[in-house]
């Protein structure tokens, strides 16, 4: 007998067996007859930007990021967008050089607004910069990254390979 938790979620076990929280073949998470909790594959990607000049901005749109892990297959490397498939909290990260002498924002974007910036500002040479932030997304909203108001316009991160790293991941 199924227990409904108002009219959010039904938790059910099947046969006894396997109590699941949404009682679908692609349960969120199950119990099993041992106790185990397990959850479906939880989505990722990891990348870096390659193949573009020593410095890149993509004029303010999403970075086209390589994926070398796309678990879920929802990061687009053609349009630099991560499509959340369900509703949850997804952190993304964000670590590169940036320069050479410049300045700029990077920002974390959530369906085409700013979420999450911070500053870079280098008066010599390439300056690493990072920044992380925890987004509360419902299910098909858009991720990326973008660089912003970054001086001179040839200005922004490294853009061939090995000098950053990109990553989204659900976490709950």
């Amino acid at each position: 007998m199924g227990i409904d938790i108002g009219g959010v979620a039904t938790l059910t076990a099947p046969g006894g067996n396997t109590l699941s929280l949404d009682g679908t073949a692609a349960n969120v998470m199950r119990v099993n007859a041992s106790g185990i909790l397990t959850r479906s594959i939880t989505p990722y990607m990891r990348g870096q930007i390659s193949g573009q000049a020593g410095t890149y901005n993509a004029g303010g749109n999403p970075l086209l990021v390589t994926a070398d892990v796309n678990t879920g297959n929802c990061w687009n490397n053609a349009n630099g967008l991560w499509t959340c498939p369900v509703a949850g909290y997804y952190m993304m990260a964000w670590g590169s050089i940036a320069g050479p002498v410049s300045s700029g924002y990077p920002h974390l974007f959530k369906n085409g607004g700013s979420m999450h910036f911070t500053h870079w500002n280098c008066n010599s040479s390439w300056h690493y910069i990072s920044i992380s932030g925890i987004i509360l997304c419902a299910a098909s909203d858009t991720l990326s990254f973008r660089t912003i108001s970054y001086n001179p316009a040839t200005a922004g991160v490294h853009g061939n390979g090995n000098h950053s790293m990109y990553s989204i991941a659900l976490l709950a």
